[in-house]
């Protein structure tokens, strides 16, 4: 998408202007960029590159609505403009609008019938509006080109999930795991697609709740008498952060708020302290669950890593749908206040969190085989970031506070 202001025969001080524009964007300046491309259009408004560029440093600043309008005018003066069309199709499909970007990248995709980024883009907005024959065709397409795409097998598998197409799901999931091994987002569908197939005991194995859960208890860290008080603080810091939204965007948390990643503050606080404890428990864990080749997850045991990590708080009927944690090998959860009426004895077992239930499939008739576990204060679970799990709703006027993690691998 970089690209040249125009020939050699255009004058000098243009060219130049559009490189210093490039070269700001590319600097993280997309304002200072912006100016510079607004200039240049005022001298020839409907040049392709110049807009397409403005459009993506618009979309940088958060302005979707410019580069939208943008993109549409690139497109409209010169139709066979490539560059434009996807990111037309990108940008509306941020925006939220899914048809229009499904439009844009059908346009790329007869354009340029070779590259596999408009298939691809084109299967995932197909994905999004439930057209999940179309996403197999096109899904199917980016893979005659370029059939070692792990990303394209693992999406082909998740929407032959949805067709209720089991065989090619298990297929599929397989061909993502030769080539992405322990793929957390091919362990989770391929454990569905098992269930759906009869073989309960493949089931079992690859989610195996006694084996790959694993509880701890916290003790205060150094600098607090006692653990209540470490997680007052803690709680307090997260409900003052600023990151702080209430049911974030693509997320699967309900009549509740979260924060973001806690661990990119340059000061942490009190989380800088529990991400120590957290790293002691993992590597407890994997003390507990030493390499283990013949097991998908356990036999990509990382030895560095990233934390990702944020806060939920939860109040009445707050709850999280059933989920996994895509970009982690192994995620967490720690408890920092649980109300009264989850802590106390339940049938119900209103607020704990359970495992094993999937996500929402049409086709889906196998009753899952789940694991719920009842939280209390200071205690953590860890599990394999491919375990479906969610919170289930509970009623009271307390909030319900905890912690999660991903363990993100590093090369």
């Amino acid at each position: 998408m970089a690209a040249k202001y125009g020939s050699g025969s255009q004058p000098a001080s243009p060219q130049a202007l559009f490189e210093e524009a490039i070269a700001l964007q590319k600097q993280g300046k997309p304002k200072s960029a912006i100016k510079r491309y607004k200039k240049l259009l005022k001298d020839a408004p409907d040049h392709p590159q110049i807009l397409n560029m403005c459009a993506l440093a618009s979309a940088e600043t958060g302005d979707l609505k410019s580069a939208v309008k943008l993109l549409k005018k690139a497109v409209d003066v010169h139709p066979d403009f490539s560059d434009g069309w996807i990111n037309l199709g990108l940008i509306l499909q941020k925006s939220g609008d899914h048809n229009g970007a499904l439009a844009a990248y059908h346009r790329f995709r007869t354009l340029q019938p070779d590259q596999p980024t408009g298939h691809f883009n084109f299967a995932n907005a197909c994905q999004l509006l439930e057209r999940y024959g179309d996403a197999v065709q096109a899904y199917e397409k980016v893979l005659s080109i370029t059939p070692d795409n792990a990303s394209a097998w693992g999406n082909l598998s998740r929407a032959s999930l949805y067709l209720g197409e089991w065989d090619k799901t298990m297929d599929a999931t397989q061909r993502t795991l030769d080539l992405s091994p322990g793929n957390t987002g091919a362990l989770a569908i391929r454990s569905t697609a098992l269930a759906e197939l009869g073989r309960s005991e493949e089931v079992s194995g690859l989610v195996d709740f006694d084996r790959l859960i694993e509880k701890q208890e916290f003790e205060a860290p150094e600098g607090y008498t006692d653990l209540e008080s470490f997680n007052a603080t803690l709680c307090e810091h997260c409900l003052s952060h600023k990151s702080l939204v209430f049911e974030p965007s693509e997320n699967t948390t309900m009549n509740g708020h979260q924060t973001g990643n806690l661990s990119l503050d340059e000061d942490q606080g009190p989380v800088a302290l529990l991400l120590e404890m957290i790293g002691k428990s993992v590597r407890d864990y994997q003390a507990s669950h030493p390499t283990d080749p013949s097991h998908p997850f356990l036999a990509q045991r990382p030895e560095r890593w990233n934390y990702d990590i944020w806060a939920t708080i939860l109040g009445a009927q707050g709850h999280q749908a059933p989920h996994i944690h895509r970009s982690g090998w192994l995620s967490g959860c720690y408890y920092a206040k649980i109300p009264d009426v989850i802590s106390a004895d339940s049938k119900k077992q209103d607020g704990w969190i359970e495992f094993g239930r999937p996500q929402d499939h049409p086709k889906s008739k196998t009753k899952p085989q789940t694991r719920s576990y009842q939280p209390n204060e200071g205690m953590v679970v860890l599990f394999p970031s491919y375990f479906y799990h969610r919170t289930k709703p509970f009623e009271s006027e307390d909030k319900r506070i905890s912690i999660a993690f991903d363990i993100v691998p590093l090369a």
